[in-house]
């Protein structure tokens, strides 16, 4: 769990800076800077794990991708986050994980709010964002309405392809961000809307070629859901709801690149059932439908470059419909917590998916011992069974084991260990200048992870360290390289800190740190010598990298309706760039300089 005041003493420019806090996370670039999260060293940005945004699904169907950086922490009230399996609840698209973003309500506004700020790199401006927030609690209702405006350079740096074409970023990487969330909660029905577009700037392309000019790739998405809880009985709950979205991911190249602008229909009609048969055991269950379609835009032409760019039914629109059924149980004994669980879905397009979940959690007075056993899947994307039709679901079977012992009442300290076994998994690759999806084997991971928390009157500080080894991998495109045990781009040890010190009881300096070791990647390959495919590409050990950050904020100004806020990321210049996690061609995508930040709030 992550509160807004852990995000906002931070500084956070994005939800980047927040999630590379998090033991086991880190973040690869896909194409088209596009960045995506590993899981424990697992590649997880194609449909690996689910984002969801007060409820909504933010992944997108046609590749079940997630921008993270469109959403904006000055909203977030808190961030729930599971480093494992989650589709014995979730379905297909949490198959490592799950990132639960809660935005702030009604009762957390109370009132207008209004929050300004620009962050400067070297070059140019990193960010310029305004935000405004209203909430209003009425006799039996109560409403909510954010807004965001966000202007942002991803980097001010050069970067160079393996081929040497080069370009600067500065002026080709802008990010424009436009979010509006609106929620309203009466007796009668809770309804919630998202309007977010966002749009990018790109030069990077993929493989070994960059653009001859920057050109934008659009992201709009809209979301809408509307939710009642019955209570038929003191013992029993009943929650049906209905979502629904539509999105129009990667459009914007113009004709002469790619001219295959698409949008997704997705609706989805829940139904949970709650039961409390005692003070020690509970059941919840419930069944889902959903719909998914995508359509080709309009000026879509048939044949593109001797491709067919036509669904494979042979027109512009395709659908697809899954059925689920979830239960669980959970029974609170002397002898400790017994949770079980297990979804069962069925895609039209292939097999049934059974995810089963097991766990055990027993508190002994200080100390805590966890043991976890679960079963969960990927569904394949639109686009994913358009290249690959013969695609099936990958299968990952996930089993952790935690202790934590409580020293004291201001010093926590626990350790997890895990093993994730991952069949069949999805793998894009190209071969003869085509693209390709398939199922590849085996690969997994397995290592630990430490993490000790300290609470005060001061103030607080949390430490972890996690590390990770491949694990039975047989898919050459997550190799990273003869003599390595690490997984391509994600670093096998990595370092985390985040305090904050009160020096006053209003003022506040937090620092922050990530230290990453054993990075492997990408650094050269063949092309130009070599014209046709396929390429071979030259991996190494990059540098270790510590990205440090300072923030300064001071509350309760005019008379506590002003917060402001000035901090200093990447502290030392590191020159921290993202490695791509499979064998795609893509070169290091370089991350921004040093960059200084202010932040101001008023509530009204």
């Amino acid at each position: 769990m992550i509160t807004r005041d852990e995000i906002i003493n931070s500084g956070a420019r994005d939800l980047i800076d927040v999630l590379r806090l998090v033991p086991g996370l880190d973040f690869g670039v896909d194409v088209e800077s596009s960045l995506g999260l590993g899981v424990r060293g697992n590649w997880a940005y194609e449909g690996k794990i689910l984002v969801l945004v007060d409820g909504q699904r933010y992944n997108e169907s046609f590749f079940g991708s997630a921008q993270l950086e469109r959403i904006s922490p000055e909203q977030v009230e808190r961030i729930e986050i599971v480093r494992g399996p989650g589709s014995a609840v979730y379905g297909g698209f949490a198959e490592l994980g799950v990132i639960k973003i809660t935005t702030r309500s009604a009762k957390a506004i109370a009132g207008t709010e209004a929050a300004l700020s620009y962050g400067r790199m070297a070059r140019t401006f990193g960010n310029r964002s305004a935000n405004l927030a209203f909430g209003k609690v009425f006799e039996n209702s109560e409403l909510s309405a954010k807004a965001r405006f966000s202007d942002s350079n991803r980097s001010d740096r050069r970067y160079t392809d393996f081929s040497g074409g080069s370009y600067s970023m500065k002026d080709a990487s802008e990010i424009h961000s436009r979010n509006l969330n609106i929620g309203f909660k009466s007796g009668v029905a809770d309804l919630r809307l998202i309007a977010d577009q966002y749009r990018t700037t790109e030069q990077d392309y993929y493989a070994e070629s960059i653009l001859p000019r920057p050109m934008h790739r659009n992201y709009d998405a809209y979301f809408a859901e509307i939710s009642r809880e019955f209570s038929p009985g003191e013992k029993f709950t009943l929650t049906p709801s209905f979502n629904y979205s539509y999105q129009e991911p990667f459009n914007g190249f113009d004709a002469d690149f790619y001219p295959r602008d698409k949008s997704s229909h997705y609706s989805k009609g829940t139904v949970i059932a709650a039961y409390t048969a005692s003070d020690r055991l509970r059941f919840s269950g419930g069944a889902e439908v959903s719909n998914e379609s995508g359509i080709l835009a309009d000026t879509t032409p048939r044949i593109w470059n001797t491709y067919d760019l036509y669904f494979r039914n042979g027109t512009k629109s395709i659908h697809y419909h899954n059925t689920a059924f979830f239960l669980e149980g959970v029974a609170d004994y002397p002898f400790g917590m017994l949770s079980a669980g297990a979804r069962c879905d069925k895609h039209e397009k292939f097999d049934r998916a059974f995810s089963p979940r097991l766990a055990w959690t027993k508190v002994f007075d200080r100390l805590h011992l966890k043991t976890i056993y679960s079963q969960s899947f990927r569904a394949p994307g639109i686009d994913n069974l358009e290249i690959g039709p013969d695609l099936k679901p990958e299968k990952t079977s996930v089993t952790e084991f935690e202790a934590g012992y409580k020293f004291g009442d201001d010093f926590f300290l626990s350790a997890n260990i895990f093993h994730i076994n991952i069949k069949d998994p999805i793998v894009y690759y190209t071969l003869n200048a085509a693209e390709s999806y398939g199922n590849y084997g085996h690969t997994g991971s397995e290592g630990f992870e430490v993490t000790a928390r300290v609470k005060k009157d001061w103030g607080y500080s949390d430490l972890a360290y996690s590390y990770y080894t491949a694990a039975s991998n047989g898919v050459a495109f997550y190799n990273a390289g003869a003599g390595s045990d690490a997984l391509l781009a994600f670093a096998p040890h990595k370092f985390t800190m985040n305090a904050s010190v009160k020096l006053s009881p209003d003022f506040s300096v937090n620092p922050s740190a990530v230290y990453y070791a054993g990075r492997r990647g990408y650094y050269a390959s063949n092309y130009p010598a070599v014209l046709t495919p396929p390429f071979t590409h030259y991996t190494r050990k990059f540098k270790d990298i510590l990205l440090a950050n300072l923030n300064f904020s001071r509350k309760n100004l005019l008379s506590g309706h002003m917060e402001l806020g000035l901090g200093v990321f990447d502290i030392f210049n590191s020159g921290y760039s993202y490695l791509q996690p499979y064998n795609g061609g893509h070169a290091p995508l370089p991350g921004p300089t040093r960059e200084v930040r202010a932040r101001a709030s008023y509530k009204f």
